[in-house]
């Protein structure tokens, strides 16, 4: 994976990610920090918008909060809506990874899950 740009590194790790669970912004933190993908806090955050931005867009991610016990996952539709709370929590916040790094999940969508096993598989 050493010829992918960073979006697409993080992009293919997400998406593969999510097969197994939701994925928390903490591990999206934890990708960019193992592959080394970006150098300071705002290439980070720029990073994490871009990427998330395309997987919404494509509609192979959804972005949200995980539900409360027995209701299905709390996507933020539509998409720019889901990006202004991303921004808010995310950017406005990076200095407090409390407020952010387990409370904003993705999960895959149909769609995402067909992608990320054929990723898996090849």
């Amino acid at each position: 994976m050493t010829d992918e740009t960073p979006v697409q590194q993080l992009r293919h790790e997400l998406l593969v990610s999510g097969l197994s669970d939701w994925v928390s912004l903490a591990e999206v933190q934890q990708i960019i920090s193992h592959y080394q993908l970006a150098d300071t806090d705002e290439d980070r955050q720029q990073l994490v918008l871009k990427t998330i931005g395309t997987l919404l867009d494509d509609g192979l991610m959804d972005l949200g909060e995980l539900p409360a016990q027995d209701n299905p996952f709390q996507a933020w539709k539509p998409v720019n809506v889901a990006l202004d709370r991303l921004k808010e929590r995310f950017i406005d916040h990076y200095s407090d990874p409390t407020s952010w790094d387990y409370s904003i999940w993705l999960g895959l969508t149909d769609d995402g899950r067909s992608v990320a096993e054929a990723l898996r598989a090849g």
